[in-house]
């Protein structure tokens, strides 16, 4: 049985996705020597990742369709005639894992346990079956391809000169995890960073979230790579966790106040449109206070009616 949680994320995911429509042409941008970043893309602009090594490729995330992935794949055989060793999915959602299917024949498509669990069974077919409603081409053709290995708290690989550390934390998802790369000093932060963007919430647990961004930037990095919007340095990275900051403590003001939802609402969304008038999505400030407001009020046991 889906539970309850599930239903209650899906439900936010299909009003505040609902409208998604194409968005303009992929690119590939070369983010450091033999780094490479396909953003941008048909349905949803979640970014696809990929290390070419003197053995062989690695791939993070593989996009919303396989239509979307082979356009990724084409990408890399531009570069190289070298195998895909490993794929990795930096969480469950379609965007970043329904392209899996192209890379099936890699050694390994990578993930953290919950990842898997959420890909299999009626979970699964349920999150493709809302991903079918949104109009993405080559959507019907998608297969679910679940990760094959999976890890608990950390994982190291170590491949063509390279050592990848990927990093369970929860926050945009409880199965999310980051990949730090410390011979180029790059983060890949998939959807716990987004550029430009706010963030979606509709499994988001915030204050883990903010604990995931404090653990990030005790990392020396200089590259980030978010799960969608351009790569860029470290004002990428602050510029999401102030976000993060700036809805937690808006929140608990209202609540500290005893407010509604609604008049949560009504008080923040002018203040945070205001301050973040230049990103996208700003339709889902409602959601993401709404996400903010009820989980500080379990934790605070405050929240009008």
């Amino acid at each position: 049985m889906v539970g309850l949680r599930w239903l209650v994320g899906l439900a936010l995911f299909v009003s505040v996705l609902g409208g998604v429509c194409s968005a303009e042409g992929s690119k590939t941008v070369e983010v450091w020597k033999n780094l490479f970043t396909v953003v941008n893309g048909e349905g949803i602009d979640s970014n696809t990742t990929f290390l070419i090594t003197r053995d062989g490729v690695v791939v993070v995330d593989t996009r919303v369709t396989p239509k979307e992935a082979e356009k990724v794949l084409a990408e890399i055989r531009k570069r190289t005639d070298l195998p895909i060793l490993y794929t990795i999915n930096t969480h469950y959602h379609g965007d970043h894992t329904f392209g899996n299917q192209i890379f099936k024949d890699s050694r390994a498509i990578i993930a953290h346990e919950n990842v898997r669990r959420s890909l299999m069974g009626s979970s699964g077919k349920e999150h493709l079956d809302f991903f079918k409603t949104m109009n993405i081409p080559g959507m019907d053709e998608t297969v679910i391809t679940p990760p094959n290995m999976i890890f608990k708290e950390r994982m190291e690989i170590f491949v063509g000169g390279y050592n990848l550390q990927l990093i369970h934390v929860r926050g945009h998802t409880d199965g999310d995890l980051f990949i730090y790369i410390e011979e180029l000093k790059t983060l890949i932060t998939s959807d716990l960073v987004f550029n430009g963007k706010i963030p979606y919430m509709g499994d988001a647990y915030i204050e883990d979230w903010i604990s995931a961004m404090n653990k990030l930037g005790n990392l020396d990095a200089e590259i980030y790579i978010p799960g969608h919007g351009e790569p860029g340095g470290k004002p990428v990275f602050l510029a999401m966790k102030h976000y993060l900051f700036n809805l937690k403590g808006m929140v608990l003001k209202q609540l500290g106040e005893g407010k509604s939802l609604k008049e949560t609402q009504d008080a923040v969304r002018p203040v945070l449109m205001e301050k973040y008038k230049g990103w996208k999505n700003l339709n889902w400030l409602d959601a993401n206070i709404e996400r903010a407001y009820h989980e500080y009020s379990l934790t605070t046991g405050r929240g009008g009616q």
